[in-house]
């Protein structure tokens, strides 16, 4: 870390791993990393840049601290944060925002001059949280099970999740499902989406009993689950797939001992404010998966709103 006119400027000197509990440090200089960073407002606001390669390729990349620098490990297992949660004063609670293309869209070239990260990082910093926005279009929930290394941490969140716990946020705001559902039903017969469903909600689990384990409060949001056209595939089959999902969440809710676990059901709140629905407005795009302007402002207060359950 070094100093320059943009503030403190980060690049990699040495990378070392070790397997947890208690393992030895081992040199994993000659591993492919990928290492990434937030785009500026006129680069596509909301998104990330990135390069990949061993450490000889990758330190010779320096990133400014505030465009939070992360290198996501060779086995895509964990993504390592430098100087996350930087947009707030000491002492505040953090919040870890993960989520897909709903949550991407919720930025504007000229609102991120402020905040980098969208409108979700401006309401919170409003409210007094730090926040660390991970939207990115694609994520689900589970990746897909063919899928090792670095190609599986593009394709979901979990290795973020797993990095941002070293920095001890308060709030998790998982908002996924819709690319789980979607990828459901592009399958071909009956057998294989209940196979992918099985292996879905496995996984899920999996993954949340992970954060709360390390004592997390976890907030779910969940997706839109009325008829919606993804890419191509059946609406009903993508409904089918998303009621499913939501509906395991909001029993993972139900029955945290530990509170723990909480909802908010945007499925519910938008399930009447589709392309189709009567007397109601509409709050998505062509593909009623997608937001308009007004369905943006309404996620972005339920996002607002689920990290302060935590608070």
């Amino acid at each position: 870390m070094r100093d320059s006119a943009y503030g403190p400027v980060m690049n990699a000197t040495a990378f070392q791993r070790r397997t947890l509990p208690g393992g030895a440090w081992s040199d994993a200089s000659a591993d492919i990393w990928q290492l990434r960073w937030e785009n500026l407002p006129h680069d596509q606001p909301g998104g990330f840049q990135e390069r990949q390669g061993d450490l000889a390729a990758l330190r010779t990349t320096s990133v400014a601290a505030y465009l939070s620098p992360r290198f996501v490990a060779a086995d895509g297992s964990c993504t390592v944060y430098i100087a996350p949660f930087s947009n707030g004063s000491t002492g505040q609670p953090k919040a870890a925002v993960l989520g897909d293309s709903l949550t991407a869209s919720l930025n504007d070239t000229t609102y991120n001059q402020q905040h980098l990260q969208g409108y979700v990082q401006g309401n919170l910093n409003a409210a007094g949280w730090r926040v660390e926005v991970e939207g990115h279009s694609g994520r689900r929930w589970v990746a897909s099970p063919e899928l090792q290394g670095l190609p599986r941490a593009g394709n979901h969140l979990l290795d973020e999740a797993r990095g941002f716990l070293q920095h001890d946020p308060q709030a998790y705001v998982i908002a996924l499902g819709a690319n789980d559902a979607g990828q459901m039903a592009w399958l071909p017969d009956e057998a294989a989406r209940q196979q992918r469903l099985t292996y879905t909600l496995n996984g899920i689990r999996a993954k949340v009993n992970e954060l709360v384990a390390a004592g997390r409060c976890v907030v779910f949001v969940t997706a839109p689950d009325n008829l919606a056209r993804y890419w191509g595939s059946p609406p009903w089959l993508y409904a089918w797939a998303a009621q499913s999902i939501n509906r395991e969440l909001r029993t993972l809710a139900n029955a945290s001992a530990t509170d723990n676990l909480k909802l908010q059901d945007f499925a519910a709140l938008s399930f009447n404010h589709h392309t189709y629905s009567e007397g109601q407005e509409n709050w998505f795009g062509d593909d009623d998966i997608h937001l308009n302007a007004t369905g943006r402002l309404v996620y972005t207060n339920e996002i607002t709103q689920a990290a302060r359950q935590c608070a």
